[in-house]
């Protein structure tokens, strides 16, 4: 019996929690430990284990209190893990895209390359302070104990979807860059060049699509109830 106390407790739990499964098993795991330590605690000035399982779940409070609270580091972790991946893979789309853009055969235009390339290159830096400029709000905004203490989830929220939005904004430049100028004038591009950067971008747009849409439902799941 003090074992379906104890299970029950952890699915109610398990219902409010948002993340991966890896995430949320881990947090049922940890949960029930908890729970199992504190009911042989219990045990000492209680013989009955059914009843010392029950002072235990009373000890640790309700199910939902205790999601949000795992929520919230959920929260933290997602958007630290995201900020650092965005702020790795600019830097590499950069060095690629550049090598690729402008170390290829000289077009037919009179400064050597088109002039939508200087337009779609500001698009690309646009999205790239955006998407950094969000990476580090959310990093610094989402470690460490004050900001724990101070609960500045929001703040972790906007900085890390700005990091996402400019990286998918820098990768959608890049690709309309490619169609453009690949579609007018194919001669201008070393297509053995520019298949990496484009095999690159296509995989990162869709991972952090991805991951975009995963961090919104930890969002939507951890917001207030």
């Amino acid at each position: 019996m003090e074992a379906a106390v104890l299970q029950r407790y952890t699915d109610r739990l398990a219902q409010h929690l948002v993340g991966p499964y890896s995430r949320r098993s881990a947090i049922i795991d940890e949960v029930m430990d908890g729970l199992q330590c504190a009911a042989e605690c219990n045990l000492e000035g209680c013989p009955d284990a059914e009843e010392a399982a029950h002072r235990a779940v009373q000890e640790w409070g309700p199910p939902s209190e205790i999601a949000r609270a795992y929520n919230d580091a959920t929260l933290r972790i997602s958007a630290n893990r995201l900020s650092l991946r965005a702020v790795c893979v600019l830097p590499l789309l950069a060095v690629t895209w550049a090598s690729a853009l402008l170390g290829g055969p000289a077009g037919p235009w009179a400064y050597r390359h088109p002039p939508l390339l200087v337009t779609g290159l500001s698009v690309v830096a646009f999205g790239c302070v955006l998407s950094l400029s969000g990476a580090v709000s959310g990093l610094r905004s989402g470690s460490g104990i004050r900001a724990a203490a101070a609960r500045r989830g929001e703040t972790v929220t906007t900085g890390t979807l700005a990091a996402l939005i400019g990286l998918l904004c820098v990768l959608a430049a890049l690709v309309l860059l490619l169609l453009n100028r690949g579609l007018s004038h194919p001669e201008s591009l070393d297509w053995a060049m520019v298949s990496i950067p484009a095999t690159l971008t296509v995989l990162s747009g869709a991972y952090f699509a991805l991951s975009l849409r995963r961090f919104l439902s930890v969002v939507r799941g951890a917001g207030p109830s």
